[in-house]
């Protein structure tokens, strides 16, 4: 595996990581960004629930809004999803995926193959959200904010060496060494101090985010005029937005 192969100095930049985590506490106070590690928790606690293997054969249509109303990308995208899959579908792929004896990557191919309605990387966001906010001592975050395939843009490859390369012929395979690049980026960040602000993964979940949230900013504020920087959102309101963590007493989906 890559965190067992590589020196973390081979892999993650840490200059530009601490050089990113102090602009965005210039934009947000440590207790900002603590808060919203905190709100991870929170919102592990909901999936953990909703998502238990014997909660699963009882999903609700409304608790899937639920779940979905915490998901960035699929904020009011439930009566899409349930056009193109049964409520039954959608229990049983995220029970194989949840809770299946497969290999990670098999499990997550399996459920964007068999999951549809969807743009496939709003498809990814759900699987890798259900799996890391269920269970995140197992599963990490991996949407395109964080890694773009496509492209080869996100937090991710602003904060790791030159060369990185994380592509794979599947999804599944992308996720995977999504999670290698991550638990790389998740220790250093703890043992430098640019991670610290949320417990474990969930401190890389808010750094990462803070990444994306300057690295949006640098791009706006070249591209676009003073008068529409203005009604960006701050710091800590965009790193809530792509964490789902936005106005948590909410349900979203529609």
């Amino acid at each position: 595996m890559l965190h067992d192969t590589l020196n973390p100095d081979e892999i993650v930049d840490s200059e530009a990581a601490l050089e990113f985590m102090k602009e965005a506490t210039k934009l947000a106070s440590t207790t900002e960004l603590e808060d919203i590690g905190e709100r991870l928790e929170h919102k592990n606690h909901v999936f953990a629930e909703l998502l238990s293997e014997e909660r699963l054969d009882v999903l609700t249509e409304i608790e899937l809004k639920q779940l979905l109303g915490w998901v960035f990308s699929l904020r009011r995208k439930t009566s899409r999803l349930l056009q193109h899959n049964s409520l039954q579908t959608i229990r049983t792929e995220l029970k194989a995926l949840l809770h299946g004896d497969d290999a990670v990557p098999t499990r997550f191919d399996r459920f964007l193959d068999s999951v549809g309605g969807l743009d496939r990387a709003m498809i990814v966001s759900l699987a890798s959200e259900a799996l890391h906010f269920s269970d995140p001592r197992r599963y990490w975050l991996w949407t395109h904010w964080v890694w773009n395939p496509g492209n080869g843009t996100g937090a991710l490859a602003l904060v790791t060496q030159d060369g990185v390369d994380l592509s794979a012929a599947t999804d599944g395979a992308v996720y995977h060494k999504v999670g290698q690049a991550t638990a790389l980026v998740n220790a250093r960040g703890h043992a430098e101090g640019f991670a610290r602000v949320g417990r474990g993964l969930f401190g890389t979940d808010v750094f990462l985010a803070c990444v994306y949230s300057v690295y949006m900013y640098t791009v706006f504020r070249v591209k676009l005029s003073q008068e529409f920087n203005r009604i960006l959102p701050e710091l800590p309101d965009l790193v809530q937005r792509v964490l789902g963590v936005h106005q948590m007493g909410e349900v979203h989906g529609r």
